[in-house]
């Protein structure tokens, strides 16, 4: 679909925006804008041209941002930026004084501090549609499906997804370490399996609380993981290799919810929200 104009925008008095806003909150609590960079600044790529031909085109951004906290506050709706990628310098400040909340994923916070300093006026979480579920990312006999699947598909060479698997398997180690210092686990699960545990329901619990014990307003589960899922609903870097958005969660989802896992994992999360 071709971007808002912004000159447009504009002489509209920002109208169209403020009407796809509106109709978006209408039954919603909480509003997730996907790449929300695209309030401030969209690259253009002209019609039969290619990446090397694109520009950055700027937005009006705190007029977008006024219209967006006008009918949040009219709709009784959070906010979520998801803000990963490349962030323009500020950004996120900005957003912050209109309470946007910035979007935290485990496996990216990787700077020593981890969610678990996630900024209040934040919505951390174990993953979005892109990064693979925690069931499929988590190293199965020392692979992850994602690799096994880039690997499949040529993606990525034998040599790359051995440094992806080693790189995998230290972020475990980190986590099961990170967990234990937290007291949501007494020990590394199942030592038998060495440095990568199995990842049982109980320790899927656990990684969700180490998530939900942050000082941010509010903590995400994704559905794909109270389902278990395996199977990837898309796989960035590729358009015909697979079938992209197309897969149905297996189980229905009236219940989802009511599944032994998905209980554990939202018990642990209120129970961590709640300090107990």
């Amino acid at each position: 679909m071709p971007p808002f104009d912004p000159h447009r925008l504009r002489a509209d008095a920002y109208r169209s925006v403020a009407d796809l806003y509106r109709v978006n909150m209408r039954h919603a609590g909480a509003l997730r804008i996907d790449h929300v960079m695209g309030l401030a600044r969209l690259f253009w790529v002209p019609e039969e041209a290619d990446g090397s031909d694109g520009a950055y085109v700027a937005y009006p951004l705190d007029d977008l941002l006024g219209e967006l906290a006008l009918e949040s506050t009219r709709a009784r709706c959070l906010v979520i930026g998801e803000d990963l990628g490349t962030v323009p310098d500020g950004l996120r400040e900005t957003l912050a004084t209109q309470n946007v909340l910035s979007y935290r994923v485990l496996p990216f916070e990787r700077d020593g501090t981890g969610v678990q300093a996630a900024h209040r006026l934040s919505a951390p979480g174990l993953g979005f549609a892109s990064p693979p579920t925690t069931c499929r990312r988590w190293p199965a006999g020392g692979d992850g499906l994602d690799i096994a699947e880039r690997l499949e598909l040529k993606l990525m060479t034998a040599a790359e997804a051995d440094a992806a698997r080693q790189e995998r398997q230290a972020g475990v180690r980190a986590l099961i370490e990170a967990l234990i210092k937290a007291k949501l686990i007494s020990a590394a699960p199942n030592p038998a399996t060495g440095l990568t545990p199995e990842l049982t329901p109980e320790l899927a619990a656990a990684i969700h609380a180490y998530v939900a014990a942050t000082p941010s307003v509010l903590a995400v589960a994704q559905v794909e993981d109270l389902a278990g899922e395996r199977t990837a609903v898309n796989l960035p870097g590729t358009d015909r290799e697979r079938p992209n958005w197309r897969r149905r969660i297996a189980t229905p989802l009236e219940e989802v919810l009511e599944t032994p896992s998905a209980q554990a994992i939202l018990t642990a999360m209120r129970a961590a929200r709640d300090g107990s």
